[in-house]
């Protein structure tokens, strides 16, 4: 029995796989980077690339010629002859248009991946900082913890006679358990955000679970919160010049007045040319052989239909284009003001809790030498590392609010230019 049990165990080793993925601690550079270079949806759009380059070639396509033939029987071929040839379809005014719209289409499509990495930039930057903002919150969380416990065991280290004793034991352990969960909660948000991460990053075949660098939001040389923005007109200057969403709406308004001016060459008649041998035989000619040869023309009358509909319809797409553009770039710079607003108040906040938590720390320095000096009470002390550790969260929520207007307004201006230099 004690042989079987061995056995499965190490069968259970050998063949269960492993869930646990190495962890490597990587700047936020590097994650961008990594994420630019393989992340699998982005690899997945530009193969689109590829597949409309294709179509820019099948859109300049020629057509194919046609072999065309006739052997006559009976008594019809008296007179007449037999042919064999070839016949070429010719588009006229069309072709030329068909590719130029491809082409835009194209050209849409190179400035959706542009946006697609300005946007896949910017979300490995937000949950980059989420994670680092929740390894805050648990610090915070674990000194509270530490507190609390000296709290419960002040309490109960207390004469059993004293007043209210058995209590307050109970409220100080009370306490104490719920901070127990707080941090259980935070430890767990913690992994989520850290999934989240590689989530966003979506590296093909990874085994790999990448990690912030910094331990914290407390670490030195945070490059996070010494963002400096142009003023705002410089801002919206640029949104309307470089951003994505923009160059997508003048390709697509492009392309769509190509579709029109295709549309209306419709009626422009194609044209097929052909020729080849025609012949009649000595039977077919009576006594002697005839040999020759046939030329012919034939065109597209457009009479009974003349692609009014496909005009119109065309016409309208290009007015709804030129109309979602305009209303766009409305929305556009509404949100661009909303967002250098939101910034604004945002940074302005974060150097007030610079300061606050600075007193702060001074403050509770100051009470743990008088607590050894005997001035203040444990009780005292307790209280202003409380208050100290609520403003740090607070600190830390002014932090993602400032870092979130940023990545906000960075999303909608929509260019690289008003990055840090080295994202």
């Amino acid at each position: 029995m004690m042989k079987k049990i061995i056995i499965l165990f190490v069968c259970m080793v050998l063949f269960t796989p492993s869930v646990i993925a190495e962890v490597v601690h990587i700047p936020l550079e590097s994650a961008v980077e990594l994420s630019l270079e393989n992340n699998v949806d982005l690899l997945s759009k530009r193969k689109k690339i590829e597949e409309l380059k294709q179509d820019v070639k099948i859109a300049n396509a020629l057509k194919n010629p046609q072999f065309q033939s006739n052997f006559l029987m009976g008594k019809v071929t008296r007179g007449n002859s037999s042919q064999f040839g070839l016949a070429l379809p010719v588009e006229i005014g069309k072709r030329g248009v068909r590719k130029k719209a491809a082409i835009a289409q194209l050209h849409i499509m190179e400035d959706e991946i542009n946006a697609a990495e300005h946007n896949l930039k910017i979300e490995v930057m937000r949950k980059y900082y989420n994670v680092l903002y929740m390894k805050s919150v648990v610090l915070i969380l674990k000194e509270r913890e530490r507190m609390f416990n000296r709290v419960k065991s002040t309490a109960i280290q207390k004469p059993k006679t004293s007043p209210n004793y058995d209590i307050e034991v109970l409220q100080n352990d009370i306490k104490y358990q719920k901070q127990l969960i707080f941090l259980n909660k935070a430890k767990a948000d913690l992994l989520n955000a850290q999934f989240d991460l590689n989530n966003s990053m979506n590296i093909r075949n990874s085994s790999v679970m990448y990690d912030t660098q910094e331990e914290s939001l407390f670490a030195d040389g945070l490059a996070f919160f010494g963002f400096e923005l142009l003023p705002y007109p410089e801002i919206e200057a640029t949104a309307m010049i470089y951003s994505y969403a923009l160059a997508i709406s003048d390709d697509t308004i492009k392309r769509d007045e190509l579709n029109l001016q295709l549309a209306g060459r419709q009626r422009i008649p194609d044209v097929t040319v052909g020729g080849g041998y025609a012949y009649q035989t000595a039977h077919q000619a009576g006594g002697e052989a005839f040999p020759g040869a046939y030329a012919g023309v034939s065109f597209d009358i457009p009479v009974l239909y003349n692609f009014s509909p496909e005009i119109k319809k065309s016409k309208i797409i290009v007015e709804r284009s030129k109309m979602d553009k305009e209303s766009f770039e409305n929305h556009l710079k509404y949100s661009l003001k909303e967002d250098y607003n939101n910034f604004k108040y945002a940074k302005e906040n974060l150097r007030h809790y610079e300061s606050i938590i600075k007193d702060y720390r001074t403050v509770l320095n100051s009470y743990k030498k008088r607590y050894e000096k005997g001035q203040v009470s444990l009780l005292n002390l307790f209280q202003v590392e409380n208050y100290y550790q609520e403003n740090l969260r607070e600190y830390i929520n002014a932090t993602k609010v400032y870092y979130d207007s940023y990545l906000n307004l960075m999303q909608n201006v929509g260019h690289d230019i008003l990055l840090p230099e080295n994202i």
